[in-house]
């Protein structure tokens, strides 16, 4: 890290979020907790106190409770006490990851001349304000290279790169919990595939289990909370293909990291909103094959043929064709992970991930700073 001098930066963080239910919450916690904070002072805004704030805290940040709102419904309340904030508590930077928190606090850090990194986590936004937000963001932060199409008519020095990261000693040391095995009556000799995230449209389940009719050999688990609607369409497609005997549904879990030890391949058949998975980053530390499908990040992520296999969208033959190439194939699946893994201890480390956004905000508040001098000495 290079030496910032004595200063320390107060750097504001944003969330929509009172729950650690979501990925994005989850990299934001392993940021802070990260952090330099001997450099860094970090407060997070969060919108009501619950599980987010004290993780927020349990990473060393102090919280702020307020409430945004949406867009449409304007609340000039929230850009007066934003910029408030700004002021009394001496804030250098703020750090958001929504639209909604970009919006207002763009307005509020525009108005208080500090710099603002907006963090692009999904491939998909709304065209009006994706064009009017990069012009209240100093920054924006892609979690995948393939998210510059979102933006292809700014300039890539504005919108670097900045992989998530994975805390790889946090992984392996997390403690083991009740078997998902034993909870579902699975031997250890039957190839257990797991697909894990919120159970919704976009998410693609569906076609997963369409490819399950082609797959004897294998049972699924799938993981996540549930959209009602779509839980039901689902499961009375997996009635009528008669494979209800081979499909269990978990619900949000907590141990993910020890479920992911006890699997034999991820499958991530996401069709479209992501932007890059922290699942799969955590199947690869836990020495798993990934089958992904060809959306946003997951060809970032996954090597095609190395550490598992990219698929088209939509596509379940093209699931069912690689996942029974892996089911047959014990010495395929134990290389593909190991190849996984040390795809994580190269690239996806929180370690370089931090690294990089605090490089970054050095680069943005040096250039603030040296404006600001500049102003007062002209």
């Amino acid at each position: 890290m290079q030496d910032a001098g004595k200063q320390k930066h107060t750097i504001l963080y944003t969330t929509s979020f009172a729950t650690m239910a979501g990925g994005g919450q989850w990299s934001l916690y392993y940021l802070i907790k990260h952090l330099d904070k001997n450099i860094f002072h970090p407060i997070v805004l969060c919108p009501m106190e619950g599980e987010l704030a004290e993780k927020m805290r349990e990473a060393g940040a102090n919280i702020i409770f307020l409430k945004m709102g949406r867009i449409r419904h304007l609340n000039p309340f929230v850009i007066k006490k934003l910029i408030s904030i700004i002021k009394y508590k001496n804030i250098s930077l703020a750090h958001t990851d929504s639209t909604t928190e970009t919006f207002y606090a763009g307005i509020a850090a525009k108005i208080a001349g500090i710099p603002l990194i907006w963090h692009i986590r999904v491939s998909e936004g709304k065209w009006f304000l994706d064009r009017i937000l990069p012009l209240f963001s100093t920054r924006l932060i892609l979690v995948a290279d393939a998210l510059k199409e979102r933006f292809r008519w700014l300039k890539s020095q504005k919108m670097p790169t900045v992989y998530n990261g994975i805390d790889i000693d946090e992984f392996d040391s997390f403690p083991e919990s009740s078997s998902i095995r034993k909870r579902f009556c699975i031997d250890e000799s039957t190839i257990l595939l797991a697909c894990i995230g919120r159970i919704e449209d976009r998410k693609g389940q569906e076609y997963l289990i369409h490819s399950m009719k082609d797959i004897n050999n294998a049972k699924l688990i799938i993981v996540g909370r549930e959209d009602e609607k779509y839980l039901e369409r689902i499961k009375r497609k997996i009635d009528e293909l008669k494979i209800s005997d081979r499909i269990f549904f978990t619900g949000y879990r907590k141990d993910i990291p020890s479920i992911l030890k006890e699997i034999d391949i991820l499958v991530f058949p996401v069709i479209s909103g992501e932007g890059f998975s922290r699942t799969i980053l955590e199947a690869m530390a836990a020495g798993k094959p990934v089958i992904a499908t060809d959306n946003a990040g997951n060809p970032e992520a996954v090597v095609d043929g190395i550490t598992g296999y990219i698929v088209p969208i939509k596509d379940a033959m093209a699931l069912a064709d690689k996942i029974n190439k892996l089911v047959s194939n014990k010495e395929k699946r134990e290389q593909m992970g190991m190849s996984g893994r040390k795809r994580v201890e190269e690239i996806f480390t929180i370690e370089k991930n931090v690294n990089q956004i605090e490089r970054l905000y050095l680069e943005v508040l040096g250039n603030e700073y040296i404006s600001r001098d500049m102003e007062k000495n002209g």
